[in-house]
């Protein structure tokens, strides 16, 4: 009786066990919870791009002094409002009048030296005129003096050979010898003279040429004095300081009695004030370069300025860097790109500096097919020879083939849901919202896909069971 008690018992256990692997089995023990959505279309999606920087005017200047020297007087204060022209600030004037006043006294002399050198220029060249003159006087000399010495020759061979007859006597010979002689030595004379007015016609030359180079000379160095000059000039107009634009003081950094320091790139300090148009407020962020891409000029942006919560500005994208920004003395590997943004209607309590974030609209896509951006995940796939996928269940890593692991291709798609299984469907994204991404192809609307949670969407594989997370609930 007890042993049939105890077999009973047995069978009993043996029953509900049974049962509860039954149960098991049937509820999908080794199921996947899951998370899921519908497919669907949206009216419109709207993909951004965020980035953060600063307000900027359009137009401003940083001042800043280009001389050394006491400030004398200031005529404005910070928050003043100044037009293009007006007087800012002197610097004291002293040692710039100073040296204007001595390089005008070099440039005169130089100028007085030039006027004796032109001088000197006109009395050579008369020099000039009158050995020329000279020289044609002894060269008609030479002319007569030759023609007479023919003459001489002619004359003395016609009474030698008179002579000879016994035609004449010897004092008419002697004579006619006598005047050739004559003419031969005024011959000789005359080319003298000629030489010598040749000789002091070439001297005269030299001496106009000497003239000639000390007045350019002389030019150059009032060119000098003159350069010289206006540099002098231009560091005392410089001492007065005007404003390069109309617009307001943002920023001063002198008092009267401090000294101005020359500016340069690498002293901040230099800068005596700034100016700022406000007429003209621009945004000026950095946008990530996987964001740039997407940026294009004309497009709209959405502006909060931290010191204006609840106070969002209209703008429009005017200027995009092309090249990243450099920032010293740091290596980063993600770089960012100045993007600007001029605002439509800047209030009047916006400030130059003032901290901000942007939202640019990069596309709108009107009644487009789209799922959650959580949904989407990365898989590999078989591809055939085209590199298109190859329909039907993937294999587990540890089954597939060699040649098959090695045409696989990784796509972009989602999980949907089939028979209670998990299909992986690539598909071809679009813009990017908010929180889902426009599908292009893919898919047809109204497929359940699975969308969480995280854990499970990157180890899900193709063909595992799931189970909906509000159906694991009702069962609990």
């Amino acid at each position: 009786m007890k042993n049939r008690k105890r077999l009973i018992i047995i069978i009993g256990i043996v029953i509900f066990l049974g049962v509860l692997v039954g149960i098991f089995s049937a509820g999908g023990e080794d199921a996947v919870v899951v998370e899921t959505g519908k497919v669907g279309r949206v009216e419109k999606l709207v993909s951004k791009v965020d980035a953060s920087g600063e307000i900027r005017p359009k137009e401003y200047v940083e001042l800043q002094a280009e001389i050394s020297g006491v400030i004398t007087s200031l005529n404005v204060e910070e928050g003043d409002f100044v037009k293009k022209g007006d007087l800012l600030l002197r610097i004291d004037p002293t040692q710039t009048e100073a040296e204007s006043r001595a390089q005008l006294a070099l440039l005169q002399a130089a100028q007085f030296d030039a006027s004796n050198q032109e001088a000197q220029i006109g009395l050579q060249e008369t020099n000039l005129s009158r050995e020329k003159a000279n020289v044609r006087a002894a060269e008609a000399d030479v002319q007569r003096a030759t023609q007479a010495l023919v003459l001489a020759e002619a004359n003395f061979r016609r009474k030698q050979e008179l002579f000879e007859e016994n035609l004449i006597s010897r004092d008419l010979y002697e004579a006619a010898k006598t005047d050739k002689v004559t003419a031969e030595s005024g011959l000789i004379t005359s080319k003298a003279r000629l030489e010598q007015a040749q000789a002091s016609q070439a001297v005269a030359e030299v001496m106009l040429s000497q003239s000639r180079n000390s007045h350019q000379g002389a030019l150059r160095r009032v060119d000098q004095s003159e350069a010289i000059l206006r540099r002098a000039q231009d560091s005392l107009s410089k001492t007065t300081i005007r404003s390069p634009l109309t617009g307001v003081i943002t920023q001063l950094n002198v008092e009267v009695g401090e000294r101005a320091v020359p500016g340069t790139l690498n002293n901040p300090a230099a800068t005596i004030m700034v100016i700022a148009d406000l007429s003209v407020i621009e945004a000026e962020v950095e946008v990530d370069e996987t964001d740039i891409v997407n940026v294009a000029l004309g497009q709209s942006a959405v502006v909060n300025v931290d010191a204006l919560p609840n106070q969002p500005l209209e703008g429009v994208v005017t200027e995009i860097g092309n090249s990243a920004i450099q920032r010293q003395g740091q290596t980063q590997e993600a770089k960012d790109f100045k993007v600007v943004i001029r605002l439509s209607e800047p209030p009047s309590s916006l400030r130059p500096g003032l901290s901000c974030t942007a939202d640019i609209t990069t596309a709108v896509r009107d009644d487009v097919l789209a799922v959650p951006i959580q949904a989407l995940t990365l898989r590999e796939r078989p591809v055939d020879e085209s590199g298109n996928p190859v329909e039907g269940d993937q294999k587990a890593n540890g089954d597939a083939k060699e040649e098959e692991t090695a045409n696989q291709k990784e796509f972009e798609g989602v999980f949907v849901i089939r028979d209670g299984k998990a299909r992986f469907v690539p598909i071809t994204t679009g813009i990017t919202g908010d929180t889902e991404i426009e599908v292009k192809t893919g898919l047809q609307g109204d497929e359940e896909i699975i969308t969480g949670s995280y854990r499970v969407l990157r180890t899900l594989k193709e063909g595992d069971a799931v189970r909906v997370e509000e159906e694991e609930e009702q069962r609990s």
